[in-house]
């Protein structure tokens, strides 16, 4: 019989730790000295702490400390901390692994979106066998990346998907699916619905077939709308769309359709012009007020209305998100290469999956993963690019492949974050 995981996962890093707290799916960062406290609170309990504190004020933060995170679900009886502390030395800048892979499963679908951020496919090569597959979820594992995004492509076409899913599990990582649920029969939505998914995503790009079938080919819509009748008998799921410059004006109505088809959330993500997007930006691309209105609208007229048939809305605010946002990298890159990165469908590794074959910095067939995470040509550049003084017109937040395609390099200024902090400004009481 298999030993029951703690709760917590302890993950050390530059700056502290992390708490991977396995039954969110979430992170939390802490500094040096919560570390250190988190730390002998494995091995002691808080009344042991408190009892050998003479300082009564640090008596009383140790007693709030405990307090908060109790409520939390971080100790056990005993009053210590119910994790397993992960044996790794983490460098001296950046995080020993990232927070979320993302993992090309399949190089080929059954559809081919005007959009598609993997390019054209299909893609030749020996994929990814299921043994390598499961190598690389207990190298993740042992690094605390607990978060495994399996993407195509579209993942159903790969027979052993089961197994996949199955393997991440047993490393102890919590897998998310995305899926245009075009494939599903009875078999495929049970056996979705027996397994522990992160997020069950299914993509759709409008409310009705002349937004959605636009992009993803005429009779699409309506078959996935019976495919989601079948899904939300078994299993929870999150409708995915991506806010394009056709849709833009009717996220309220993708939001409605969710609670609708029973979704258990929507989530909203802007157009990134990538792969055969760029064949497409002039009738496709989302302008950054299209955007902006998108999530405006999303704001007043869904989110906080939603009842209990729709969980969540996630509009993917970066204005919204930016007061709550932990700081877990160095300088003003973007999350790749500080905290997330991407393995192709035949091994290989780029800081992330929107940049593209020239970012590639090795294949997990050769190399380790951690080790082209550590040392990797282009996670290495665009770590250091992120760091020192920053002059007009370099990158300074936002998304390196927009900036890329948009403003002619990696780390060239985000047109969309100079659009935004201009928002923010603008939004600030005078």
């Amino acid at each position: 019989m298999s030993a029951i995981r703690p709760p917590l996962s302890m993950v050390p890093t530059f700056f502290g730790c992390l708490l991977f707290d396995h039954r969110t799916s979430r992170y939390l960062p802490f500094d040096h000295e919560c570390a250190a406290l988190l730390d002998a609170l494995l091995h002691h309990s808080i009344d042991a702490l408190i009892a050998r504190e003479r300082d009564g004020a640090r008596r009383e933060q140790l007693a709030g400390f405990y307090r908060h995170f109790f409520a939390r679900g971080f100790f056990s009886c005993d009053g210590r901390l119910a994790a397993e502390r992960l044996r790794l030395s983490p460098p001296a800048d950046h995080l020993a692994a990232p927070l979320a892979l993302h993992l090309e499963i399949v190089a080929a679908c059954n559809l081919s979106c005007t959009h598609c951020f993997a390019g054209a496919l299909p893609r030749r090569g020996a994929r990814l066998r299921l043994a390598e597959i499961d190598a690389l979820f207990g190298e993740l594992a042992a690094a605390g990346c607990f978060r495994v995004g399996l993407t195509g492509g579209e993942p159903l076409l790969r027979h052993d998907l089961f197994e996949i899913i199955d393997a991440a599990t047993a490393r102890g990582l919590h897998p998310c699916l995305t899926t245009n649920a075009l494939l599903l029969d009875e078999h495929t939505a049970r056996e979705l619905g027996r397994r522990p998914l992160c997020w069950l995503n299914v993509s759709l790009e409008g409310p009705d077939a002349a937004h959605n079938d636009a992009v993803r080919g005429a009779g699409s819509f309506a078959r996935v709308r019976d495919k989601l009748r079948l899904l939300a008998r078994h299993a929870r799921f999150t409708l995915a769309f991506t806010i394009t410059r056709q849709n833009a004006a009717v996220v309220t109505r993708c939001a409605e359709l969710a609670r609708e088809v029973g979704a258990h959330s929507a989530v909203f993500r802007p157009l990134y012009p990538v792969g055969i997007a760029r064949e497409h930006l002039d009738t496709l691309m989302p302008t950054y007020g299209d955007y902006a209105g998108a999530l405006e609208r999303l704001e007043r007229d869904v989110c906080g209305h939603a009842d209990e048939s729709l969980h969540s809305v996630d509009p993917f605010s970066p204005l919204a998100r930016r007061s709550a946002q932990a700081h877990t990298f160095v300088g003003d890159g973007c999350g790749a290469a500080n905290l997330v990165a991407s393995i192709s469908a035949h091994g290989d590794v780029s800081p992330c999956s929107f940049l593209g074959p020239s970012f590639e910095s090795g294949n997990i067939r050769e190399r380790p993963f951690l080790e082209i995470w550590r040392e990797g040509e282009a996670f290495r550049t665009l770590r250091a690019a992120g760091r020192g003084p920053r002059a007009a017109g370099q990158f300074r937040g936002g998304c390196r492949a927009r900036a890329l395609e948009l403003a002619g390099g990696a780390d060239a200024e985000d047109p969309w974050q100079r659009e935004a902090a201009i928002t923010l400004h603008l939004e600030q009481p005078r």
